[in-house]
């Protein structure tokens, strides 16, 4: 399985892949994909190469993981799951979602779910400073 997607990288990393934006040197290498966690075009962060791949999405103050299964045809490769509000509830499931998987990536999987949380709960706050502005207006 490692020689595949050693491969596989391979081919994306030599100027194949839509996702990946030119730049003056390797380092600066950047990812496009809607669900790239930490925006480097690198193998270990590839949400297209990896078989085990979760990243979040945020919307309108509510916040999404999302996973990868590679069994699946690529229109339901993805899944979405709403997580909780409360961001401790949220950080069990993910925490048992992620485990086992590489350090360097859970690293940015854990910020890109602070980054993610602290979006939607600034969403949460405004909307309910507007509903209380309303409530005075009436």
């Amino acid at each position: 399985m490692k020689t595949e997607l050693i491969t596989a990288w391979r081919y994306l990393d030599k100027g194949h892949c839509a996702f990946k934006t030119s730049a003056t040197s390797p380092e600066k290498t950047r990812c496009n994909h809607l669900f790239t966690v930490t925006g480097l075009h690198k193998l270990s962060d590839c949400p297209l190469i990896q078989p085990q791949f979760f990243s979040f999405q945020q919307q309108e103050g509510t916040v999404y993981i999302i996973e990868k299964n590679p069994e699946a045809v690529p229109a339901a490769m993805w899944g979405f799951t709403e997580l909780p509000v409360k961001r401790d509830e949220a950080k069990k499931l993910v925490a048992k979602k992620i485990k086992g998987l590489d350090k360097e990536i859970v690293t940015s999987i854990w910020k890109k779910f602070d980054q993610q949380y602290s979006m939607a709960e600034l969403i949460r706050a405004s909307e309910e400073l507007k509903e209380d502005d309303s409530d005075l207006e009436d």
